[in-house]
């Protein structure tokens, strides 16, 4: 991707972790890894969630307009009717695609209206690169996030934890 000859390592960790999360997420969309795994769950942490919403855009847009040849059925297999974004978003329903995010990321709450609240987990990655002012900062920012619902924020910072390493 180039990022290798980029000499400043801030531009290389900001753009790096969504980059990558992009390629593996299409990877396992549109190569059926969700139906031929259907009970495994898949978290896509450190790296925000603007690059999922982006996803759900790219990809309805890309399907319509390049569908796949596939007479083996080896890719991702939509039903009458279903759109990408509808395949994306019933595995996330069901709780099987998990993106993290941090404090006061400016997608987030827009990313709650496309997708509802229950694919957002807190990730602080903690103790590396935070420390507990850091984090707490961070958990007070989606707290005091006038743009997000008790239970948006509730599912962000435990309960879509608790369901994603089956704490409950």
């Amino acid at each position: 991707m180039g990022l290798d000859d980029m000499s400043p390592y801030a531009p290389v960790n900001a753009l790096g972790h969504p980059f990558g999360q992009m390629v593996n997420f299409a990877g396992i969309v549109f190569n059926g890894v969700l139906e031929r795994y259907p009970n495994a769950k898949y978290g896509f942490l450190e790296a925000g969630c603007a690059w999922f919403v982006g996803c759900l855009e790219r990809f309805q847009r890309s399907w319509d307009s390049h569908i796949q040849y596939d007479p083996n059925q080896r890719f991702m297999q939509l039903k009458d009717g279903e759109s990408v974004t509808d395949y994306i978003l019933k595995h996330v329903d069901e709780g099987r695609v998990y993106v993290g995010v941090e404090g006061g990321e400016l997608t987030l709450p827009f990313a709650v209206k496309v997708a509802g609240n229950k694919a957002f987990i807190f990730s602080s990655d903690f103790p590396h690169e935070v420390n507990h002012e850091t984090c707490k900062e961070e958990i007070a920012e989606i707290r005091e996030n006038p743009s997000l619902t008790d239970a948006d924020k509730a599912a962000i910072l435990h309960g879509n934890a608790e369901r994603f390493y089956g704490l409950n």
